[in-house]
């Protein structure tokens, strides 16, 4: 898929030069590294090997935070960015997230001067970590871009590998668009294209009618070019899925 997306054109660029760029077809390649943090200096190293720079999000927690690993996906040119989650750690209160919010993120430009950020969604957590920001302003920290809140999605294609599928949107808590910020839940796909595995991506850009600016968010987690590791994340997130479905349709209910 990133062999295709070079090929036809496309600049690869991290979330911060999203708003100093002015490429006609650009790719804003994001890992959320919420696990198996060596699976994202993997991924890291292949994607510079390439010629490719992304954003990675680290949270603060052992399977994702590791400074040496941090330091060494920097030193190949891409940016750093901190995966916020502490509604969640605070159980919903605000002040105590924002203290945590703040503490993490001094402790991180400790090893990269970070100036964007993104939410963590965890889809058992009945708190959604955007919520802090509906009393407190990231940009007073220095902060120039949160995803979530930052880019037209009205003018962008957003793609999440959500749910091993890149159509996972019936099976994503939170990972979505802000309906009043940007007139659509992320879900919207032009009618032409049927994105739900790599090679239907490919089989869009070879037929061109894959649009020119585009979002596509990875889990490296999920990657692996083990057969026992990729099937034990299949299985996993299969079973994951069906809980996700679960969780969605009680959430209408309420």
């Amino acid at each position: 898929m990133l062999i295709t997306l070079k090929d036809k054109g496309f600049q690869f660029i991290p979330f911060k030069d999203y708003f100093d760029q002015h490429a006609s077809r650009f790719v804003i390649l994001r890992h959320d590294v919420d696990a198996k943090k060596m699976n994202s200096l993997e991924s890291a190293r292949i994607e510079y090997q390439m010629g490719i720079t992304g954003t990675y999000y680290f949270r603060v927690l052992p399977k994702s935070y590791d400074q040496q690993v941090i330091r060494e996906i920097a030193s190949m040119g891409h940016e750093i960015g901190y995966h916020y989650e502490t509604m969640d750690t605070s159980k919903g209160n605000i002040d105590q997230a924002y203290s945590e919010f703040c503490s993490n993120l001094l402790n991180f430009r400790l090893l990269y001067p970070i100036i964007t950020i993104c939410m963590h969604g965890s889809p058992l957590s009945k708190y959604d970590n955007r919520e802090i920001w509906k009393k407190y302003d990231y940009h007073s920290h220095g902060i120039i871009g949160e995803p979530y809140f930052d880019l037209d999605f009205s003018t962008m294609l957003y793609l999440t590998d959500t749910g091993r599928r890149w159509d996972g949107e019936k099976v994503s808590v939170r990972d979505k668009i802000i309906k009043e910020a940007h007139g659509n839940d992320g879900s919207d796909v032009p009618p032409a294209l049927h994105l739900r595995h790599t090679k239907d991506i490919i089989n869009a850009l070879n037929n061109g009618i894959f649009p020119d600016k585009v979002m596509i968010t990875v889990h490296p987690q999920r990657w692996n070019n083990n057969y026992f590791s990729w099937l034990k994340e299949a299985m996993l997130q299969n079973v994951k899925n069906q809980l996700k479905k679960f969780l969605i349709k009680r959430k209408r209910t309420l």
